[in-house]
C-alpha cells in the first residue's frame, strides 16, 4: 500500500483488521489485539442492547479517561445515567467505587441559559429500576436517585478521580462542577458530553474555568465532549 492513500470502502473490508460502523464514520482496528477487541465488543453489545446514548467515539474516549486514570486515587462519578450504557462501560473499565446520579424523570425545567427548542421538560427519561437491573451485576455501584445537589451529600468527604457529565443542561452542569471540582484528584478529569452541541453546557463550562488554571479540552475526533485535567 502506498503511503498516504486514500482507501475506498472496498479496499478497507478488505484489510485483515474488524470494522465496526458508527453513527458517523468507520473504526478500524486489529482484531489480534486484545485489549481493542474487549473494548469494542462491549461498545457494540451496548448498542445492540439500545442503551447507548453517546457516539461511538465518544465511548471510546470515555473508555480511554476512565481507564487512564485507574492509577489515581479517588472514586469514579456519572451524572446523567439515562438507560445506563455509558455506566455500564465505566463499570467494566473500573473496580473503583461508581457513583450514578440521575432524577431518574428525565431532564427538570429549561432554563434562559438553554436552547430552549432543543430539550424539554422530562426528556432522556428512564426507570430508577430498569436502569438497577441493567447494571445489577456490578457490586461496586451506588445510585442517587432525584434532584442535585440534594442528592450529593452522602459524598461531601470523597474524592473523585473521574466524573462524567452528561446533563444537556445550563443549571445542572454548573450545579455538578462546582460540586465536584473541589473533589476532583490531582490528574483527575472530569469529561463532559454536548459542550459542543448544547449552548447551557458550554456556557457553564466557559464560566466555571474561566478564572481557573485548567483547560477546556475539546475533542478532537467526531465528538460533543470536552474534558479537563485537574491541576
Amino acid at each position: 500500500m502506498k503511503k498516504n492513500k486514500i482507501l475506498n470502502i472496498k479496499e478497507i473490508t478488505s484489510l485483515p483488521h474488524k470494522i465496526i460502523t458508527t453513527k458517523r464514520g468507520l473504526i478500524v482496528f486489529n482484531p489480534k489485539d486484545s485489549k481493542n477487541t474487549k473494548i469494542f465488543n462491549l461498545i457494540d453489545s451496548i448498542k445492540k442492547e439500545s442503551k447507548d446514548s453517546l457516539l461511538d467515539f465518544e465511548f471510546l474516549q470515555l473508555y480511554t479517561l476512565t481507564d487512564k486514570t485507574n492509577k489515581i486515587i479517588g472514586d469514579v462519578a456519572e451524572v446523567g445515567v439515562y438507560k445506563g450504557g455509558s455506566a455500564k462501560l465505566i463499570c467494566e473499565t473500573t473496580k473503583k467505587q461508581v457513583h450514578l446520579f440521575d432524577t431518574f424523570e428525565g431532564l427538570p425545567e429549561i432554563s434562559n441559559s438553554d436552547k430552549k427548542l432543543q430539550f424539554k421538560k422530562g426528556e432522556y427519561s428512564a426507570t430508577y429500576d430498569e436502569v438497577k437491573n441493567y447494571l445489577k451485576k456490578y457490586k461496586n455501584v451506588h445510585f442517587y436517585k432525584g434532584l442535585f445537589p440534594s442528592t450529593a451529600s452522602p459524598l461531601k468527604n470523597k474524592k473523585f478521580s473521574l466524573v462524567h457529565l452528561d446533563v444537556d443542561l445550563y443549571k445542572s452542569t454548573l450545579d455538578y462542577l462546582e460540586f465536584f471540582y473541589p473533589r476532583m484528584t490531582k490528574g483527575g478529569i472530569i469529561i463532559s458530553h454536548d459542550y459542543t452541541h448544547a449552548k447551557g453546557v458550554k456556557k457553564a463550562f466557559d464560566k466555571f474555568f474561566k478564572n481557573k488554571p485548567e483547560i477546556i479540552i475539546e475533542s478532537l475526533i467526531v465528538s460533543s465532549q470536552c474534558f479537563i485535567v485537574k491541576v
